[in-house]
């Protein structure tokens, strides 16, 4: 990787990022030093404080990272967490006028980093973002990918210019038909539910298309936790698609609200304060951990696909409940693992349960690359993803379903040597 020059005694501290298989340098300000890394890691964002954090991913488990410049002695810092900086190298030589640290991280992730010099943190400028865009961009080189038969950007005008307070369900069945093969069937299924009306605006066409979030949701539930269909507490069924509805064992389960001392944020709190710190919701076991996640999911990719007619705000949270969601079911399975180990192995011995658990990852991410077109659509859904990209979290995925999961790229996708065949 190349050095620039600079006249100003400014330098750029270099990021390699692997985008659609190549190497590409991203700039980044940084006073009167040149720090060069090793291409293995991913630069999610600039830093947003004057403490200068930048946040990396780490897209493989031991990885070796190294840290090269002409300084003489630096160190670098990074953590799991934001304020714990528990790694930790410093800088020796390499030649008369090159030093280096090198790095061995034992679990892919996102972590946090500073460059520290002569024991004060050199101070980071923040880089411009027009680079994310790169930074996310597709791999070709990928295994099984979930996908659905979403045609989000076919005309509806005509069932616009026909809605009325009357006809509401027959125009979200046409518009689901034309856009979300799924939704069609779920929205059939649920036609009869007396509560489905109450969820859904029909004031107008871009009011009710905003509703939509709300109202698939809650009849995700209805659909999900009908007697006929989940053995309660024991079974859940799921509406996950058109294909595949399956019943997934969940064998009971612990109270929700032991999560909350592995909470590590605050941007996830109107979720736990609703799920798990109240009282009742706090009580529910697996089944409300799951439910939730599936009813979140299938909300978010049924206002999605309307996306463009949302001018309101009830729809704004959509990626950031799915992505909370799926940080509860992170923070159950590591205290399962850690507190319920019986209960935990038990899972684990499910099939079914695992790639229903696999599935739901890959679902969330291909619906997220369809939602974050819309940004009314979200308010703090990256922040809360970064959660579910750090190290312990990301290992709670892998190691109850058994598979590697991508953290760049296609997220939706299965890296190209995972070999699996989805159950449906």
């Amino acid at each position: 990787m190349k050095q620039i020059n600079n006249s100003s005694k400014q330098a750029i501290f270099f990021i390699a990022a692997l985008c659609s298989g190549q190497v590409m340098s991203l700039p980044v300000e940084v006073k009167n030093n040149i720090i060069t890394i090793s291409p293995n890691v991913l630069l999610l964002n600039g830093p947003k404080s004057k403490e200068g954090v930048y946040k990396l991913i780490v897209t493989e488990s031991d990885s070796t990272i190294s840290f090269s410049s002409l300084i003489k002695t630096f160190n670098v810092v990074m953590s799991k967490e934001k304020d714990s900086y528990e790694l930790k190298c410093t800088s020796y030589s390499i030649s008369n006028v090159k030093n280096a640290c090198v790095a061995t991280i034992s679990d892919k992730g996102l972590y946090y980093l500073k460059i520290e010099k002569n024991n004060d943190s050199t101070l980071l400028v923040n880089t411009v973002n027009e680079y994310k865009k790169n930074m996310f961009s597709s791999f070709s080189n990928t295994g099984f990918c979930y996908k659905e038969a979403v045609q989000s950007n076919t005309d509806i005008s005509d069932l616009k210019g026909r809605f009325n307070r009357y006809n509401w369900l027959q125009t979200i069945q046409s518009v689901y038909q034309k856009r979300w093969k799924s939704g069609v069937v779920l929205v059939k299924a649920q036609a009869n539910d007396p509560y489905f009306s109450q969820f859904v605006n029909k004031n107008s066409f871009n009011k009710m298309a905003e509703s939509l979030m709300v109202a698939i949701h809650e009849e995700t539930h209805m659909y999900d936790l009908d007697s006929n269909r989940t053995d309660w507490e024991q079974k859940l069924t799921a509406f996950v698609n058109q294909y595949w509805q399956p019943k997934v064992p969940i064998h009971g389960g612990f109270p929700r609200n032991e999560i909350i001392p592995l909470l590590e944020s605050n941007v996830t709190k109107p979720w736990d304060d609703i799920y798990l710190r109240d009282s009742t919701q706090g009580s529910y076991l697996m089944q409300g951990v799951l439910s939730e996640l599936n009813a979140g999911l299938t909300g978010l990719i049924g206002v999605a696909v309307v996306g463009e007619y949302v001018d309101g705000y009830e729809a704004s949270n959509a990626m950031d409940s799915a992505a909370a969601y799926m940080y509860h079911l992170q923070l159950y399975l590591r205290q399962a693992k850690k507190a319920h180990v019986s209960y935990y192995n038990q899972l684990k011995s499910e099939k079914l349960f695992k790639d229903f658990i696999l599935i739901q990852w890959l679902r969330l991410h291909y619906y997220i690359d369809i939602a974050k077109e819309f940004t009314k659509l979200g308010t703090d859904y990256q922040e809360i993803l970064e959660l579910l990209y750090r190290p312990n979290n990301v290992k709670a995925i892998e190691e109850v379903t058994g598979h590697s999961i991508l953290l760049t790229g296609n997220k939706h996708c299965l890296p190209d040597d995972e070999p699996f065949e989805p159950p449906f």
